[in-house]
């Protein structure tokens, strides 16, 4: 069979995608130690590793991610380099993925290839890289049928039924966000086909490919205990996703665009539109980072609307269906973002989805700019595409000089080599050295292997560095802990007097930007009876350490 020159260039893209990323990612790959995103994440696969049961854990995010890092540390023992090529490993395959999306939108390998370079110099933040591979995931099988709405196969529905059940394994919320378009590119090929009988026979392949998918981690799921877990949390992320909305719309109601910074709020203060033209670059680059996706977002949207109506008509799905699926690639993880922690790490997760209705942002401008008769709507076009590409550009000048994505701005300062157990071996800057050395030093003087120890309100990756487990199974606590579990502050002081850990280790982070976020704080009577307990504290800049 004679080779395909088109079928070689594609290859070549994506060879050059996996290269570039594993030459670029490799620079600066052990660099740093984070003791709260990466620590948390390296904690509980290790804690997994040793046989604890993941109900004995409070898991915030779908259950596989956390299984795949067990399974490492099961295949290869446990090391934090690992779990940092893992990270990157997922970047680099939503990277893959991105250009293979636009590519099949645009018909274009160059300006796929372009596109994709944006978020492969400034990738999503590592240790929650998650969210770019299960939107990127979603949108690829979901434009493979886009693209070819009106020849949809039954494999092309499998692979969309398959990246959804994924999606539901590593985080519910995606599954359930991306089952609308999928739905709806289905209830489609039926308008193509003209009889509901080729729409059966895809959504049932679909089904079928959803549920082959999800056997594997419901039989290990059965077989280890906890079944029940997977369940609550396919049934109870629905509920998450009504509270976050209904939050967004108060927030929106109630002060404009301003986060309300009240008492026991788990989201970061968004800052207001004025922050834009504030004298600070570091808060005026993050303000119009957050946003300008909402132009974005909102203008692709209502144009696209405007010309529903005659596209329909024309019987244009062709040009419908690659639209919807680049609307939800951005709409998919907007209110994280946007209404719960506006930070540039969440934007960065954003981003690679984003990306995909940039280039369609893009894609249709260009079009519009050469073939509209009206001088004006060509001018419209060309300002539209300067300004998508000027908002890509401004990304990667912002995150290439700003830690907080995944990009090697982390790198900068980091130069101290720093080497502790379970194969942490990393650069980090001066200060972190002496910070960590202190904590670890602590942990072994004062605690004996197999001992438990506590990290609040967020730093389980002290334990890790000293081989220990946590106390709490929650990993992750603050002022929004003692609404959801009122009975979260008295436990935790019974476990601790009936177990007396020989470290508790307390930060002094305001973890959601306000003074009622720090746990001394909000825990202020775990804190009175653990003074109570104390022999001994270590203070430190930043932390406090309290010896049972």
């Amino acid at each position: 069979m004679p080779i395909d020159k088109s079928d070689i260039e594609y290859w070549f893209y994506g060879a050059a995608i996996l290269l570039l990323s594993a030459l670029y990612y490799g620079l600066y790959l052990n660099v740093g130690f984070s003791a709260a995103d990466d620590g948390n994440y390296a904690q509980i696969a290790y804690e997994l590793y040793l046989g604890r049961a993941p109900h004995e854990l409070t898991i915030n995010y779908g259950i596989l991610w956390f299984k795949a890092g067990e399974s490492l540390f099961d295949s290869f023992g446990v090391n934090y380099t690992l779990v940092k090529v893992f990270f990157f490993a997922v970047i680099t395959a939503t990277n893959i993925l991105i250009f293979y999306t636009i590519n099949l939108m645009s018909g274009s390998r160059k300006f796929a290839f372009a596109i994709t370079a944006v978020p492969l110099i400034v990738p999503a933040f590592p240790a929650t890289a998650f969210y770019g591979l299960c939107i990127v995931l979603n949108a690829a099988a979901q434009m493979r049928l886009a693209n070819k709405i009106s020849n949809v196969t039954r494999m092309d529905a499998a692979i969309a039924g398959a990246a959804l059940s994924l999606s539901f394994q590593i985080r519910p919320d995606f599954g359930y966000i991306w089952a609308i378009p999928l739905a709806i590119l289905l209830l489609m090929t039926s308008l193509k086909h003209g009889t509901p009988r080729k729409t059966f026979e895809l959504f049932g392949t679909a089904l079928a490919a959803f549920f082959i998918v999800q056997i594997p981690l419901l039989l290990s799921a059965a077989n280890g205990g906890y079944l029940e877990l997977v369940m609550q949390q396919y049934i109870g992320y629905p509920a998450t996703m009504i509270d976050y909305a209904q939050s967004g719309i108060r927030t929106l109601l109630n002060d404009g665009l301003a986060q309300p910074n009240d008492a026991g709020s788990a989201s970061l203060q968004r800052p207001g539109l004025d922050a834009i033209t504030s004298s600070d670059t570091a808060t005026s680059s993050l303000a119009t980072l957050i946003y300008l996706p909402v132009i974005a977002i909102g203008g692709f949207f209502a144009l696209n609307i405007l010309r529903f109506a005659k596209r329909w008509r024309a019987g244009r799905l062709d040009i419908i269906a690659p639209s919807l699926v680049a609307l939800f690639a951005a709409a998919a993880a907007f209110p994280h973002y946007f209404f719960y922690r506006p930070d540039l790490s969440h934007v960065a997760n954003f981003m690679p989805g984003y990306m995909i209705l940039a280039a369609a942002i893009i894609h249709q401008l260009y079009r519009t700019s050469k073939s509209a008769a009206a001088p004006w709507l060509q001018w419209s076009a060309v300002a539209g595409l300067s300004a998508t590409s000027a908002h890509a550009a401004f990304y990667v000048w912002v995150g290439l000089q700003t830690p907080g994505t995944g990009s090697i701005a982390g790198a900068a300062g980091r130069m101290e080599p720093f080497q502790v157990g379970n194969g942490i071996d990393v650069t980090i800057s001066v200060a972190e050295k002496a910070q960590l050395e202190m904590v670890r030093n602590a942990i072994l003087q004062n605690s004996e292997p197999g001992d438990r120890i506590v990290c609040v309100p967020y730093c389980p990756g002290f334990a890790f560095m000293a081989e220990r487990q946590m106390l709490f199974r929650n990993f992750y606590v603050d002022d929004s802990t003692p609404i959801l579990d009122p009975d979260w502050i008295s436990d935790a002081i019974t476990l601790t007097q009936q177990t007396r850990p020989p470290v508790v280790i307390v930060l002094d982070w305001a973890i959601n930007g306000t003074e009622t976020s720090r746990f001394e704080n909000w825990a202020s009577d775990y804190m009175t009876a653990l003074k109570e307990l104390s022999q001994e504290t270590i203070d430190y800049p930043g932390l406090t350490i309290y010896l049972l």
